[in-house]
């Protein structure tokens, strides 16, 4: 059995990857979340947001976000 989502065949159904994974070169696939304590993580756009994280960035495409992921905080 094959996840949900997951292209099964040439012809099968749109393969998000994982959620992690670049996606399409340029495409709007991921934010950078901000918490509380002002650490950054890279998130898939398509995933819910969690409690406690807020968006800092994006949508963006993935080397983007990774890109200020990497670049440290933002002066208030």
């Amino acid at each position: 059995m094959t996840a949900p989502g997951r292209r099964t065949d040439p012809g099968g159904p749109f393969d998000p990857g994982g959620p992690f994974d670049p996606g399409p070169e340029g495409a709007d696939t991921h934010l950078v979340l901000e918490d509380g304590a002002g650490r950054h993580s890279l998130w898939p756009l398509w995933r819910v947001v969690p409690a406690g994280w807020r968006r800092e960035f994006g949508p963006a495409s993935h080397a983007a976000c990774l890109d200020r992921v990497r670049s440290g905080p933002v002066p208030p």
